[in-house]
């Protein structure tokens, strides 16, 4: 290996010359030519660095000779063989060749890596400590030969270190009973937890969720989409447990089974508790019971009409509808989605103030379906309103500009033209160039034009007589700003400006 350092300062400087991933550590670069620096020095490659001190105004040229670059094949393999309290476990295959292991971790897949062992490892496993319970951690391993060289990076797996829960229950009440009605829930349903050594200490045990759900009568929540949930709270410490709390709103009338469940790794992974713990695993026998009965208003309130777009883009789809009518009172509005003319829809949000909505949960590019429908306050739902779509992408504007002139632009013999960003329109305009776009005549005193362009496009642009030697003035002949212009779909995507110019340099009254 060859460096040229050079120091073109007239200080002297010490250049840190990074090398790590290229030089392995302990290799030593000989100082064999200098200009204005003494030449024989041994300088060791360090922290996957050379530090090499410079005299003003010198260089040095720096050799190791013959060097073993080639590192070994990287390591497979790697996966993840354990997750604990604050720990991930890591095993991968053995390289041929290899004297040792690095291991890497990031918070983030694909890179950011930062190598968490102090020294070589000689073993094909190890055990990381001290993290952050239901946080992803990301891993590769790079394997060295005896040169020092490391490999290209493993496989990469992700840890998710988290506590284990010991015991866990649905702790009251056994039943419930609840009568249809949007104003109230259920009574308080409670829940708790034991996890040794830690659900013993005051307060709530970070990383450990809690919720309330409940589903058909006599099934299993365990991946069961047909069960509702809801988060539920920390209510204080109860022993060595942790206890939760948490209500239901149930829409319909029947008979249903409610349960907790309990995650220690974000979610990813639920144990579902019962009446009698989780010791004998969950049993629908064991569930809590649910009865919701009817208000004794079974009438729905009307379908919502003129269900309608309002603006449509990457950054959302704002839908609006008339107003719905009930017996009793409108509760509110769901508004359903499907990426499919006619469905199937699935409901994207529940509006209880107004009559508008903006679906923000978008891709850009991609076209939805919506319809709407009123559900009153025992939960009676109208039929669906008229089915709108829209697309997630800025629509085209027909821009109408109709300018009025002076009386005098007809004796100049010039065209009325525009210039200003007008590049940011469609149609390939250049920019602030007062030769290229010109208006229609209408009359003597007015001149018109029609661009096309996406909406929440920002303009600024000015009038000329084909040259800036005759640009619009104001009425006493000063400079003008910017006309600044945003398009706007408005209710049909046709926008009209209407503008005046007042006088024109160069043309009387204005002169130069």
């Amino acid at each position: 290996g060859v460096i040229v350092a050079i120091n073109r300062s007239t200080q002297a400087r010490t250049l840190s010359i990074p090398l790590d991933g290229y030089i392995p550590n302990g290799k030593v670069f000989k100082a064999i030519y200098g200009v204005g620096n003494s030449t024989g020095a041994n300088i060791t490659v360090a922290s996957g660095a050379l530090q090499v001190a410079l005299q003003p105004l010198s260089g040095l040229l720096l050799a190791t000779g013959s060097t073993d670059l080639n590192p070994t094949a990287a390591p497979k393999n790697l996966k993840v063989t354990s997750e604990g309290n604050g720990t991930v476990a890591l095993s991968w295959s053995a390289v041929s060749g290899a004297s040792g292991y690095n291991v890497y971790r990031s918070v983030v897949a694909g890179g950011g890596y930062v190598k968490v062992n102090s020294s070589p490892l000689s073993g094909t496993t190890f055990n990381d400590s001290g993290l952050e319970n239901a946080r992803s951690y990301f891993y590769v391993v790079k394997a060295l030969d005896s040169a020092g060289n490391e490999s290209a990076a493993s496989n990469e797996v992700v840890g998710l270190p988290h506590l284990t829960i010991d015991w866990a229950n649905l702790q009251w009440p056994p039943t419930l009973s609840y009568t249809l009605n949007t104003a109230n829930r259920t009574d308080n349903v409670y829940g708790q937890v034991y996890i040794a050594g830690v659900t013993n200490a005051s307060g709530a045990t970070p990383s450990l969720m809690a919720q309330l759900g409940y589903g058909p009568s006599g099934s299993n929540p365990a991946g069961n989409s047909a069960w509702q949930w809801v988060d539920a709270s920390f209510n204080g410490d109860a022993g060595n447990n942790d206890e939760f709390v948490a209500s239901l709103q149930p829409e319909q009338a029947g008979s249903y089974d409610y349960a907790y469940r309990y995650s220690t790794n974000g979610g990813k992974d639920w144990i579902y508790a019962d009446l009698d713990g989780i010791a004998n695993g969950y049993s629908a026998a064991q569930a809590g019971k649910l009865t919701v009965s009817s208000s004794g208003d079974t009438a729905a309130p009307s379908t919502p009409a003129n269900l309608h777009t309002l603006s449509a883009s990457p950054a959302g789809i704002q839908l609006a509808w008339n107003a719905s009518t009930d017996n009793a009172a409108v509760y509110g509005y769901e508004v359903l989605r499907s990426s499919s003319s006619g469905g199937p829809y699935t409901r994207v949000a529940l509006v209880t103030s107004g009559t508008e909505y903006n679906d923000t949960t978008v891709t850009e590019g991609a076209t939805y379906f919506y319809v709407v429908r009123a559900v009153d306050t025992s939960f009676n739902r109208s039929g669906n309103s008229n089915q709108v779509s829209a697309t997630a992408q800025l629509r085209t504007i027909t821009l109408n500009i109709t300018v009025t002139v002076p009386a005098t632009t007809d004796a100049t013999a010039r065209t009325v033209t525009i210039a200003g960003f007008l590049d940011r329109l469609d149609g390939g305009y250049p920019q602030w160039d007062p030769t290229a776009v010109s208006l229609t005549r209408v009359d003597a005193t007015h001149w018109r034009i029609t661009f096309t362009g996406k909406e929440s496009t920002q303009i600024e642009y000015k009038y000329a007589l084909s040259s800036w030697d005759y640009v619009e003035k104001d009425g006493t002949c000063g400079e003008i700003g910017n006309r600044q212009l945003t398009l706007s779909y408005g209710s049909n995507g046709t926008q009209n400006v209407n503008d005046t110019v007042e006088n024109w340099r160069n043309v009387a009254p204005c002169g130069n």
